[in-house]
């Protein structure tokens, strides 16, 4: 949905709208890292940080970085982040929001603030929305250091390497990890997206504030029974494991209704064998446990398991549960937040948190420096898919909170890593 061009929510949406056009398919939009799509949307994106006043550079990971410096040049910055490059299937919003309104909110800042104290820069890192060559947030990764010793073999599904992707878009597969920055270099990193879910569409705020990125337990639950002719056995007496199942995942489904701020998600079930003659022997389960609070989680797990056991108790089933990794989930700076709702109120609106239960660059930049994270409203609640839209108003709304914070961060008031006292006041107009 576009607005009115002149003005700035406006130019941000046709912007969008623009950086859309550009796919590898006509019928879908799909612009993978590293491709000519990607090139020809980030010279777009490298014009509009220079229009806005913004030099603007690939660092050697390839990642777009745009930059207006403080009072000592090269000192730290207040980062806005976001990414250019799509998965299969994208959505207009995904990444591509947070980098323009990053760019217009800099405008904002060069053509009506006062000359700001610390810098402020603009970065589309590679590779957060799909992982061509395996994890996702190569870019970010690079940044703080996170990337493997084999990154440069690691290849995608045609067999091309990641070194090769780099020298096919121009950069020195060698230089690579010196992307990497000091943690003294970040005052702070922001973020702002297009909601991935209907929390504030419900809640009928344009803008929500994150106090925490949602982290995933995955569960893999293989129930064991007997295949057995269907036909010729009763059903007193079976062990069915397609029917364990199904009573699993109800029993899932009730552990997430029963507690606050988490979700039980069964994503997949396979079954064996799979004639139609034959009782189920074997299925096998995908479980998603997401939480911003890890020991809301953890005790949901744990629920989880025992609920999961009992019914394979009861209908005499083979039961192994086996669980990933459990890591914490990445917290925002209390600073930030309050930055940010101080915003929202500014901006005439009430303050709605709500957790990110989308993995971001922001999970690994909180590696170097405090996070803040502000989503706008998408109806439908898909803001990554391609049926999700935002309102021009909500974006104006949007546009103003983040010009607000990162005003109040590069000149008006103290860093998050110093004293704070006062409230947000934001330099300049709005609009």
């Amino acid at each position: 949905m576009t607005a009115a061009p002149e003005s700035a929510a406006g130019i941000v949406l046709a912007r969008v709208d623009r950086l859309a056009g550009i796919s590898a398919y006509p019928w879908t939009l799909t612009r993978r890292v590293f491709s000519p799509q990607q090139a020809e949307a980030e010279a777009l994106v490298l014009g509009w940080m220079a229009e806005a006043g913004l030099s603007a550079r690939r660092d050697p990971a390839g990642n777009l970085v745009g930059r207006i410096e403080g009072a000592v040049p090269g000192g730290p910055a207040v980062v806005v982040g976001g990414h250019v490059d799509t998965r299969e299937d994208a959505g207009r919003y995904d990444g591509t929001l947070g980098v323009l309104i990053g760019i217009a909110a800099v405008e904002r800042l060069i053509r009506h603030g006062p000359p700001p104290r610390h810098a402020v820069e603009v970065v589309a890192f590679v590779a957060d929305a799909a992982g061509r060559f395996g994890p996702r947030q190569l870019g970010s990764r690079a940044v703080v250091g996170r990337l493997a010793p084999d990154a440069l073999d690691w290849d995608d599904a045609y067999g091309v390497t990641l070194r090769r992707a780099l020298e096919a878009h121009g950069l020195d597969p060698a230089r690579l990890a010196s992307a990497r920055r000091a943690s003294d270099a970040i005052l702070a990193y922001l973020e702002v997206a297009a909601e991935a879910g209907p929390v504030l569409e419900r809640s009928g705020a344009p803008v929500g504030i994150v106090p925490a990125l949602s982290e995933s337990t995955m569960l893999r639950v293989t129930l064991t029974g007997a295949a057995v002719d269907a036909a010729a056995n009763p059903m007193p007496g079976r062990w069915d494991a397609l029917a364990g199942a199904a009573e699993c995942v109800l029993a899932a489904e009730r552990v997430g209704l029963a507690r606050e701020g988490v979700t039980v998600t069964v994503m997949r079930l396979d079954v064996a064998p799979v004639p139609t003659f034959v009782v189920a022997g074997a299925a096998t389960l995908g479980v998603r446990v997401d939480s911003a609070d890890d020991g809301a989680r953890r005790a949901a797990l744990a629920e989880l398991a025992a609920a999961l056991e009992a019914v394979a108790a009861r209908r005499w089933l083979g039961i192994t549960v086996e669980r990933s990794v459990d890591p914490d989930a990445t917290r925002c700076d209390p600073g930030l937040v309050r930055l940010f709702e101080e915003a929202v109120e500014a901006a005439g609106h009430r303050a709605v948190r709500l957790a990110q239960g989308v993995t971001t660059d922001a999970s690994h930049m909180a590696l170097l420096g405090p996070i803040g994270l502000a989503l706008i409203r998408c109806r439908g609640g898909v803001g990554w898919g391609a049926a999700g839209t935002v309102d021009p108003a909500d974006v104006a709304v949007g546009l103003d909170v983040l010009a607000g914070v990162v005003g109040a961060l590069a000149g008006g008031a103290p860093s998050p890593r110093e004293p704070r006292d006062g409230h947000l006041s934001p330099p300049w107009p709005a609009g």
